[in-house]
């Protein structure tokens, strides 16, 4: 059976919103790419069993769209939850019970908490939002809150978001009733912090700021974050031209984790040392396309796909399970301003 996957995308230009793929893993090779869903401005995607929630925007209206995922790959519509007009988002999560959907907000600086419906997949309202506040010292990117991850904890029990503009990850305790703020770490002024992984201890967490190209190690306990490891440059510390980190994944073994470089356009790859409070790099190398938005790992560990928002190819690499190495394989399937990768678990 061909590995099945999903590509959102901006709609700016060409892009269609939602893209679905197949892989040929025994053929290592990109079988089809074709419109799954055009919705606009659908630029992150997740998948909570048998349904996907793609972020949407209709005019001035913003939110969230759910659809059930069907054993083609193809998507039913199921409603959709558009309840503000305060800006787009840029990723979404849903909780491992199914009750909630987290929703952050870039632009805006903006954390949405929707309830979920978990017997037939509906985005039910929207709870609650957070407004972040702060700014950083880079005046361009910095000026105010900026949040570009929301997710819960591995211990279940919190929301973990990223504030690029303020250069903090927040904590929050949630339930029907809102968000509570709980904790808040400051990274290094002006690093820009964009996503993280954990590790599946749970113990540890890989975060990449995406205005310093670095990666660092954070501890994690009961919703405390804490800076443990020195930080680790993305790209080569002699490339001097723009660079901006875009996204991190850690392989399903927990062994090796895979960076994006949006201008440097290449792909990070570092390996899990010990317990997992320590990381070193692997290699750096081409990503195959131009600004490298997003990447992702297939179920299997054996492949790597990056969708390039600016060439819009997407990248097939396979990858050594022991070493962690990434080889290209293909480079030619096209998913239009692509921005987020995701498989079918």
């Amino acid at each position: 059976m061909n590995t099945k996957g999903f590509v959102g995308s901006y709609t700016k230009k060409d892009g269609k919103g939602i893209y679905k793929f197949e892989i040929n893993e025994k053929d290592q090779s990109i079988e089809t790419v074709e419109v799954g869903y055009e919705i606009e401005a659908s630029t992150y995607l997740t998948q909570h069993e048998q349904y996907l929630y793609a972020i949407k925007r209709d005019g001035d209206d913003c939110g969230v769209a759910a659809f059930s995922i069907n054993e083609d790959g193809s998507l039913t519509y199921i409603n959709e939850c558009l309840a503000s007009q305060e800006g787009t988002g840029c990723h979404i999560s849903v909780s491992k019970d199914g009750e909630y959907l987290f929703e952050a907000v870039y632009g805006v600086g903006l954390v949405r908490l929707y309830k979920r419906n978990t017997e037939n997949g509906e985005l039910v309202e929207l709870i609650d939002t957070y407004r972040g506040e702060g700014h950083g010292p880079n005046e361009a990117r910095q000026e105010g809150s900026h949040i570009h991850f929301a997710q819960q904890t591995p211990d279940l029990d919190f929301l973990v978001t990223v504030d690029l503009g303020a250069d903090v990850i927040r904590t929050f305790k949630y339930s029907d009733e809102g968000l509570v703020l709980t904790e808040t770490l400051e990274l290094h002024a002006g690093s820009g912090p964009r996503h993280l992984v954990f590790h599946p201890s749970g113990d540890y967490a890989y975060v990449v700021n995406e205005l310093s190209n670095t990666i660092q190690v954070l501890s994690y306990n009961n919703g405390v974050f804490a800076q443990i490891s020195p930080t680790l440059m993305t790209i080569r510390e002699d490339f001097d031209l723009n660079s901006q980190v875009g996204a991190v994944r850690l392989s399903h073994d927990g062994q090796f984790i895979y960076v994006s470089n949006r201008g440097n356009n290449s792909i990070a790859v570092f390996k899990v040392l010990g317990d997992g409070a320590n990381i070193e790099t692997v290699e750096i190398i081409s990503s195959g396309g131009t600004w490298p938005r997003d990447l992702n790992i297939t179920p299997s560990d054996s492949y790597l796909v990056c969708a390039h928002e600016h060439s819009y190819n997407l990248v097939l690499f396979s990858r050594n399970k022991e070493t962690g190495q990434l080889t290209e394989v293909e480079n030619d399937k096209k998913a239009a301003e692509g921005v987020c990768v995701q498989f079918i678990e």
